[in-house]
């Protein structure tokens, strides 16, 4: 609603746009603003799953006082409080292009987005550009720790998680090298020499594999005990559903990473309005397993032990049974 006086029309019609936003920075500059404002909704998601997360963590502290079995509670609560805060710059950052500079520099030749890219290194850009790397980092690297509890009840978990962990020293040294590449002068993400496509495509990889890798083992149990109690019946059921495969596999971070790697692969703006959501949805996606563990509904290392001694009981069940039939049979027939 505006307050304003209206401007008598002249009759004419013609285009408002930004004069000096030449068209190939057009759909760009659109795609930025709107995913700059859209991002504040999965921001504010975001506040509301780490309140909680630290509401349940403090309470659980202090109903168990500072011990040695706390440590873990201490770390995750650590944990939380650095990925929040980098998605906190993140989101300051991407305000502060939103607004700040289509107020300051809208006649810029090339308009706030033209700035924007002749001024990359600028401290408040890089801020963001080092916020949303780190974020990154975090979020990987939690994903790595979550698919090594799943598979930690198997053999071979070191060789099973080789592939992804040498992703992840990839997207570390990529990332670095990003970095300082976006901290130059008259250096960004559209240089010649790329690094942000060699990272994005990396952390890209590494999220699809684990998201692959967890929703399989997790899918492996759930038609395990769906095959020993039948459909519904397990009392586990509440790791394996489908809700739980999706949040603990983070295929959201993995399905928002492939919407950005592809248009901005291909050079298309699209990958502005993506850039600004992935940013969010890697801070969510670690947040909804850490509210799970919370609630203590996310797997666990003994809840792979209560599987596998509620799937060996099943089968010394049905045995015994099998016995006892025998036996009853022969008894018959005698």
């Amino acid at each position: 609603m505006s307050t304003s006086k209206p401007v008598p029309a002249s009759g004419e019609i013609g285009s408002f746009r930004l004069t000096n936003v030449p068209p190939e920075l057009y759909q760009a500059y659109v795609f930025e603003t709107i995913g700059g404002s859209l991002s504040l909704i999965p921001y504010g998601i975001a506040v509301s799953l780490f309140i909680s997360c630290v509401k349940s963590l403090v309470l659980s502290l202090r109903q168990a006082g500072l011990t040695l079995n706390t440590r873990p509670k201490l770390l995750h609560m650590t944990y939380l409080c650095l990925i929040f805060t980098m998605g906190s710059l993140f989101t300051a950052s991407g305000v502060w292009i939103l607004i700040y500079l289509r107020l300051e520099y809208p006649l810029y030749p090339g308009g706030p987005l033209g700035w924007e890219l002749d001024h990359y290194s600028h401290p408040i850009l890089n801020l963001g550009n080092s916020a949303y790397i780190l974020t990154s980092w975090f979020s990987d690297g939690f994903m790595m720790y979550r698919c090594w509890i799943i598979y930690s009840e198997g053999p071979g978990v070191s060789i099973v998680l080789l592939l992804p962990g040498l992703l992840y020293l990839a997207s570390l040294a990529s990332g670095i090298l990003l970095l300082y590449q976006t901290s130059l002068p008259h250096e960004s993400l559209f240089s010649q020499i790329n690094f942000g496509l060699l990272n994005f495509s990396i952390a890209a990889a590494l999220n699809i594999l684990l998201t692959v890798m967890i929703s399989g083992r997790l899918y492996a149990h759930r038609l395990r005990m769906q095959r020993l109690l039948g459909v519904g019946h397990s009392p586990l059921r509440i790791y394996t559903s489908v809700i739980g495969l999706l949040i603990e596999s983070s295929a959201m971070h993995s399905a928002f990473a492939l919407l950005f790697i592809i248009p901005f692969s291909m050079g298309h703006p699209l990958s502005q309005f993506s850039l600004m959501l992935l940013g969010q949805v890697q801070v969510i996606s670690p947040l909804l397993v850490s509210y799970r563990i919370t609630q203590r509904k996310a797997w666990t290392r003994s809840t792979a032990h209560d599987m596998n001694t509620l799937a060996s009981g099943i089968v010394f069940d049905v045995v015994q049974s099998k016995s006892e039939t025998q036996c009853s049979v022969g008894t018959a027939d005698g």
